[in-house]
């Protein structure tokens, strides 16, 4: 009697009828895409982890990390079957660690891949998005150093710099587009730029001292609106952008102070909102760190005041700045037309800054050497 009621147990257990052979799957690491502006034809390209390569033991030639494929066609939902054509593996991109999409794509707009990434449940948006302002076939065709893995490579990259800014968030995905479509403050894209004009794809470019040149960089920011690159901001625009909608918690200043250079780490930023009729008035505290100070004279509680004066200056000036960037662009940078009082109207806010700093940490000595 047991043993009918074990089988019919057994009958019951439908197994993993969805597994799938390690050996059948390409595992893609990074996607990039461009578009043709004339004929609006995409090329995409997969770049496919060589286990062999990313081993710390290498059998043979094999010494390549990433394998990069590269398809074209007239539409989204053809590019996979098109990979099958010069692919013998399905593509898996539950691994997938960033997208990279060249200038003229994502001016042309975003809207229409998203909305193809999200209908499919195996492709995924909460990867990290760059936009690149050099050819693709340069970025995707690289070896990088450190990280054999170019696409994990770029990931601790940008990992870095939101530890950096001591960010409250993920730095950039790809959903960001997508929630910032009915949003009006923009959404800021890192820029990746490629130091050489021609792709370092010899592996023995990782063997190379010279880690920079040829390299990645990750700077500047793409402004989008509605899934669509509308234009671009610098690295220190882009560092306003996070501290004044409150996302980054630190940062570096340069100032003068009696004519000399300081530079500063600002810990703790907090960022308060005071709204009035047609008006915000933006509260920063931060505390300030001491890196390098070119005052050849001793760090007296006087001069400690000084320093504290000229950030708290020189945070206002570049937050106001900020503000006018904004509305020459009409970027709703700070979000105002979000908000319930600035739906609609956040060019008519004026919006003022108020900066409250306090130097807590200096170094060895305040006194410098003569």
């Amino acid at each position: 009697m047991k043993w009918i009621q074990v089988v019919v147990l057994l009958l019951m257990c439908t197994g993993c009828w969805d597994m799938r052979e390690i050996n059948h799957l390409a595992l893609v690491e990074m996607t990039a895409a461009d578009m043709d502006p004339k004929t609006k034809r995409i090329t995409a390209y997969y770049q496919v982890l060589n286990p062999t390569g990313t081993s710390s033991r290498q059998a043979g030639p094999a010494k390549a990390s990433v394998y990069t494929y590269v398809v074209s066609e007239q539409n989204l939902g053809l590019l996979t079957e098109k990979s099958g054509t010069t692919m013998s593996r399905m593509l898996f991109t539950a691994h997938l660690q960033c997208y990279v999409f060249s200038e003229r794509f994502a001016r042309d707009g975003l809207l229409e891949l998203v909305n193809y990434l999200e209908l499919n449940t195996e492709r995924r948006t909460n990867v990290y998005a760059v936009v690149t302002d050099a050819p693709i076939q340069n970025v995707m065709e690289s070896f990088t150093p450190l990280d054999r893995v170019p696409g994990r490579n770029l990931r601790l990259l940008m990992d870095w710099q939101a530890k950096t800014f001591g960010m409250t968030r993920k730095l950039t995905q790809l959903e960001d587009i997508v929630k910032g479509v009915p949003l009006s403050r923009p959404t800021i894209i890192p820029i990746l730029h490629y130091n050489r004009s021609s792709p370092a794809s010899q592996t023995d470019r990782v063997d190379h001292i010279n880690a920079t040149e040829p390299g990645f960089e990750i700077s500047e920011g793409a402004v989008f609106i509605r899934a669509k690159m509308v234009g671009k901001i610098d690295q220190h625009t882009k560092k306003m952008y996070y501290v004044l909608n409150g996302d980054a918690r630190r940062c570096l200043e340069n100032i003068k102070v009696n004519g000399a250079k300081v530079d500063l780490e600002t810990r703790n930023i907090q960022v308060k909102r005071k709204w009035g009729p047609k008006r915000l008035h933006i509260t920063i505290r931060v505390n300030l760190r001491v890196l390098y100070n070119q005052q050849m004279s001793p760090l007296t509680l006087q001069n400690t005041h000084e320093i504290e004066q000229a950030f708290n200056k020189t945070l206002v000036e570049q937050s106001n700045q900020f503000v006018r960037l904004a509305k020459d662009n009409n970027w709703d940078l700070l979000g105002i037309g979000d908000t319930k009082q600035g739906r609609g109207k956040w060019r008519d806010f004026d919006v003022s800054f108020e900066v409250s700093s306090k130097a807590v940490m200096f170094g060895n000595t305040r006194t410098p050497y003569q």
